[in-house]
């Protein structure tokens, strides 16, 4: 049960002891290795499931390592100087990192390609990345032809391989500060490109809102260009997810609900081809991801 339980434990658990032990906060431990609270906490109670010990105390104050925990912590430093020396033996002798092919799409890559890929670097470090900047439909038959090794893909779209829910993210109109839902029908629409599930969600939401289908008066190619075209007063348009950087004083994001006042959304997968399983850092980095978005779930479709 014991050699069961040490191979359970990832290098990523290693590294959350070590670090809860320095910061003696979930939070700051969290902020530090680019993971919600929640998951980090959740990995805690996983490995005193495992062990069958407790770890940590929680209080007000912070954390407290009992003396399990500590012992948990000591062979932590021990465990990472060995992964390291193995990581380094084989790096010295291979002399390159192993590279993976990941293909995003464009408000993946503007809104969380870059603190995720520093979150790895800075836990990891082990591959080299080459993005495919691509739209949902062409990654789809990106990585069904092996151009790529990973796809991210905005939309429900058919895969025959495994694929991971990131996360959803809902569908807003950006439009200057004061404007009503009822007001947006009047104004001139910037269409950045849309993958064709995404455009007929929308054209879809906008018939029955507004029982008409949907014009755009200006076409762009992304969505970070259609922001820029609004902050100008060119019109108004519609954005996946809230993370987008304007000027939040003068332009507000307008939620979109369908008829039974549930948001409109879309699910954000990341698609795995079997050129993943033959590298146990590229599975590390999935792991990462995993854990990076707090699923641990693989869906066969």
């Amino acid at each position: 049960e014991i050699k069961e339980n040490w191979k359970k434990m990832r290098e990523l658990d290693w590294l959350i002891l070590r670090k809860l032990y320095e910061k003696r906060s979930i939070s700051k431990a969290a902020e530090d290795l680019y993971v919600t609270q929640s998951a980090l906490t959740k990995r805690v109670k996983t490995i005193e499931q495992e062990w069958g010990v407790e770890v940590v105390k929680r209080s007000s104050q912070g954390v407290t390592f009992t003396e399990d925990g500590r012992y948990l912590v000591k062979k932590a430093g021990i465990m990472l100087d060995f992964l390291g020396e193995i990581r380094e033996h084989f790096s010295e002798r291979h002399g390159v990192k192993e590279l993976v092919r990941v293909g995003v799409p464009n408000s993946f890559a503007r809104l969380h390609m870059p603190k995720l890929l520093k979150g790895y670097v800075d836990a990891y470090n082990r591959l080299q990345f080459k993005t495919f900047p691509n739209s949902s439909d062409m990654l789809i038959r990106q990585i069904t032809d092996g151009t790529i090794d990973i796809a991210i893909v905005c939309g429900d779209y058919p895969f025959l391989g495994e694929k991971i829910c990131l996360f959803e993210e809902e569908l807003y109109i950006m439009a200057p500060m004061g404007t009503a839902l009822e007001d947006v029908e009047h104004l001139p629409i910037i269409e950045s490109y849309l993958n064709p599930m995404v455009k007929l969600l929308l054209n879809q939401w906008w018939k029955d809102h507004f029982g008409e289908s949907l014009h755009a008066a200006h076409f762009v190619p992304y969505s970070d260009i259609a922001i820029e075209m609004v902050e100008n007063g060119l019109g108004i348009c519609f954005l996946f997810g809230s993370d987008w950087a304007f000027d939040r004083s003068r332009f507000q994001l307008i939620p979109i609900y369908n008829k039974e006042q549930e948001p409109v959304s879309r699910r954000v997968w990341m698609m795995l081809s079997d050129s993943c399983y033959r590298n146990q850092d590229i599975m590390d980095f999935i792991s990462f991801t995993e854990e990076y978005y707090h699923v641990n779930k693989i869906e066969r479709k």
